[in-house]
């Protein structure tokens, strides 16, 4: 539990990735997916992260407008936005992997002289955890979901898992 909050905690710590202003995990998160996702659009970096496409909207205008993203018009479809980094998004998004992978080598330092037995087995309880925890994620969204309907609001949860 004290390593779940303190992954929590450090989730919502604002952040900067290398570009001399903070940017919180959400706004970084966005940035990755559509690093990772060049060329894609508001309903697949919705997807990929789990929010409705209007909160993507928002979050990609508010970027757009600190110069980190751009969107530009499809040319098949003048509806379809396409969303790409700019130079200045690009510099986080290298950071944020850079970070990432820094992270990953000092835990993998830290297992490395564990045995093999005992890597596999906390491999086992990490996938256990992994599955608890989807389940419960899977049930409160469901349950968010039919208060949403009981109540006729109109919140979207997407899959719900």
């Amino acid at each position: 539990m004290r390593l779940m909050n303190k992954l929590g905690e450090s989730e919502k710590l604002p952040r900067n990735y290398g570009i001399n202003e903070l940017m919180t995990p959400s706004d970084i998160h966005l940035i990755q997916a559509i690093g990772a996702n060049p060329e894609s659009n508001i309903r697949t970096i919705s997807d990929i992260l789990g929010i409705t496409p209007g909160a993507a909207s928002q979050q990609v205008t508010k970027l757009a407008k600190r110069g980190l993203v751009t969107k530009s018009r499809g040319v098949k479809n003048e509806k379809e936005v396409f969303l790409s980094l700019t130079p200045l998004g690009e510099k986080a998004y290298r950071h944020h992997e850079t970070l990432h992978e820094e992270i990953y080598q000092r835990i993998i330092s830290r297992i490395d002289p564990l045995e093999t037995k005992d890597i596999h087995t906390m491999k086992k309880v990490l996938q256990a955890m992994e599955s608890v925890y989807e389940e419960r994620l899977c049930e409160v969204r469901r349950e968010l979901m039919q208060y949403n309907a009981r109540n006729e609001t109109d919140e979207s949860m997407g899959d719900f898992c």
